[in-house]
């Protein structure tokens, strides 16, 4: 086999690999993205509430949410101090006072890389036929 005929063969693989997978995992971390949602920061205060301490925070709409302040960023917190609050667009009374990771990442970060690398061996394999 010359050198030719082995580079238009690992092309071809590379093309097949890269697209299909590289497509498969771009599509999972799309999914995986949407599943979870997006979150919005906010701005929340700590409250007193008959249940015990709660976060306050208003969504785009301006209506009011609260949840239990029961997480260790509120731990030690007096009511009427601020915490950040990011919220879920879905649903707005869903909070979270840490950074929520960002949802599937790395699974689009790799797809894109993989179909970046079967794009430009598709490209070469074209190449090589008129060559």
């Amino acid at each position: 086999m010359d050198t030719y005929s082995l580079v238009s063969l690992l092309s071809e693989v590379l093309t097949l690999i890269g697209l299909a997978v590289g497509g498969a995992l771009f599509a999972a971390g799309l999914v995986a993205r949407g599943v979870k949602g997006r979150w919005v920061l906010t701005d929340g205060v700590i409250a007193s509430s008959r249940a015990g301490t709660v976060i306050r925070w208003f969504d785009r709409d301006g209506e009011v949410h609260e949840c239990p302040a029961n997480t260790h960023e509120t731990h030690g917190l007096a009511p009427g101090d601020d915490v950040p609050v990011w919220f879920s667009l879905r649903t707005p009374s869903r909070c979270r006072t840490h950074t929520p990771e960002v949802e599937g990442r790395a699974l689009r970060l790799t797809g894109l890389i993989l179909l970046g690398i079967g794009a430009a061996s598709g490209v070469l394999g074209i190449v090589l036929l008129f060559i």
